[in-house]
């Protein structure tokens, strides 16, 4: 592997690090009922 490789698959596993704690953080038991509240945000009629 040379450097870029190296730099790109660190780069990749560190989003994906990200991605993964923001997934489960967002639908925790204790924010899942705030996020489903929110489903339809856009599509409400005032």
């Amino acid at each position: 592997m040379t450097l870029v490789d190296k730099i790109g698959a660190g780069t990749a596993l560190v989003i994906f690090l990200l991605l993964s704690y923001a997934y489960f953080y967002a639908f925790r038991p204790k924010n899942k009922k705030k996020f489903k509240n929110m489903e339809n945000f856009v599509n409400r009629e005032d």
